[in-house]
């Protein structure tokens, strides 16, 4: 079985981060890498990744001011085909009402937000992707 892989350009990327609902979040917790699982959504006005979050260990790890990573992945052609992105930036926590809301608006509910609910946003400094797929 042979494969081949390409590199995903940016703007399929955007796509590709736009499609999906889950991705990972990973921080730096104590010196020690940690990965979350995030509800999130592309915000294509502003070019950022959005996503809720409470106040505890992933809202202060990403904003904390090292830089963190997301990824998002998926399959297709009935798994014949395989592709991850990866962000990375920094985080900020949302406080643009406007924003929130239009997050909000976008984001498909996998998970319950509340009122201690606060919103983070990734800035990307690098959008990457790459697809893997079996040739027949």
């Amino acid at each position: 079985m042979e494969t081949w892989l390409e590199e995903l350009s940016e703007a399929v990327c955007r796509q590709l981060l736009a499609g999906a609902e889950i991705g990972r979040l990973g921080v730096i917790v104590d010196d020690h890498p940690e990965i979350f699982p995030v509800n999130h959504v592309w915000d294509d006005e502003s070019g950022a990744i959005v996503f809720p979050s409470n106040a505890r260990t992933k809202l202060h790890a990403a904003t904390a001011g090292a830089p963190v990573a997301f990824e998002v992945d998926g399959l297709d052609d009935g798994g014949r085909s395989a592709w991850s992105v990866v962000v990375r930036g920094a985080a900020e926590e949302l406080t643009d009402q406007v924003a929130i809301d239009r997050a909000a608006a976008m984001r498909v509910p996998l998970w319950a937000v509340g009122a201690y609910t606060h919103w983070l946003r990734i800035n990307p400094d690098r959008i990457t992707g790459r697809r893997i797929s079996v040739l027949p």
